[in-house]
């Protein structure tokens, strides 16, 4: 079971993604900002955030590096429309593990969810 943050405030849009998310026990919360992230963040167990482009007070990859910085264990996943180059280059160094389209849906979900798993696995070799 993962603990996933999505950040960003478009609920309506991500709703086919939150939902996939879900499956297996994973429990999904939501912050509309990057400063209600943090404090979700400062009080519960989260494994992983995924930042939306766009958060209520700012740009997702600037929300990511506070994040790194501040608690480096915590997978990050971002939503961008940035081409695949500019998106490795904006986030090289972050450990970013995965870009996600501006619309996913069920089967970014699933796909996520393996990469993760994957990522734990190595994780804890």
């Amino acid at each position: 079971m993962a603990r996933i943050l999505l950040v960003g405030d478009r609920p309506a849009a991500l709703h086919e993604f939150a939902s996939g998310l879900s499956k297996n026990g994973n429990v999904v919360g939501w912050a509309s900002s990057g400063q209600e992230a943090l404090a979700i963040i400062g009080r519960e167990k989260i494994d992983t955030v995924i930042a939306d482009e766009k958060t209520r007070d700012g740009e997702g990859l600037d929300f990511v590096r506070v994040v790194v910085k501040m608690h480096p264990l915590i997978n990050c996943a971002v939503i961008s429309s940035l081409p695949m180059a500019e998106f490795h280059e904006a986030t090289e160094g972050l450990g970013v593990f995965m870009q996600l389209p501006v619309r996913p849906g069920a089967e970014h979900a699933e796909k996520f969810l393996q990469l993760l798993e994957t990522v734990d696995v190595l994780m804890n070799l």
